[in-house]
């Protein structure tokens, strides 16, 4: 986070020392604001233990978004988010809390602002699966696993947002997650749908 924080503070001073320069790329202002998701993702067919399981389904989760507005189209920003997923027959779940450097590029279609752009960073993903149908107990169970590792993370998305008012927006965005670097066996993709509200400033 720390990375993150320190390349996007780099690419602002940047593109203010452009500014003067480049009024193209004069800083217009900020927005930011909360999102929620859902969507599907799947890694296939999972065996822990000689038990085969399939890692998919419907991850759903909360985060949030900071883009600073340079020229009428480019926004550079940082975003981060946390989703959950339950899977299985026995209550096996994976959480991935991600963040990260984003770039975008807006323009203006009637009422709409689409977007499209990527963003890049790190996260962290905490996996616990069952293999038998846990006790209602105090008892350690034997058909448990769980590990826990740190990951790169690439995720391109399109948007738009849609205007409410002078200063608030109604924001809808896809995306794809994706690990950077060593692609682990228990890492699922697919979409990721968001809807929240920006504001403006």
């Amino acid at each position: 986070m720390k990375r993150t924080l320190l390349l996007l503070a780099t690419i602002v001073t940047l593109l203010t020392t452009a500014n003067a320069s480049s009024p193209t790329l004069a800083y217009r202002g900020f927005s930011g604001g909360m999102m929620l998701h859902a969507g599907w993702v799947d890694r296939g067919s999972l065996t822990i233990d000689g038990v085969n399981q399939r890692l998919s389904g419907l991850p759903v989760g909360i985060g949030g978004a900071l883009r600073l507005r340079f020229g009428n189209h480019l926004r550079v920003g940082t975003e981060g988010y946390t989703s959950s997923l339950g899977y299985g027959d026995w209550g096996s779940s994976l959480s991935i809390g991600w963040g990260g450097l984003l770039v975008d590029w807006c323009w203006k279609l009637g009422p709409f602002a689409p977007y499209v752009g990527a963003t890049v960073g790190g996260g962290s993903v905490e996996h616990t699966t069952l293999t038998t149908t846990p006790e209602l107990d105090t008892t350690p169970e034997e058909g448990l696993s769980y590990r826990k590792y740190g990951v790169g993370v690439v995720a391109p998305f399109v948007g738009a947002d849609y205007p409410l008012s002078e200063r608030m927006s109604l924001s809808f965005k896809v995306d794809w997650l994706l690990p950077l670097g060593r692609n682990e066996f228990d890492f699922p993709s697919g979409a990721r749908c968001y809807i929240g509200f920006m504001f403006n400033h």
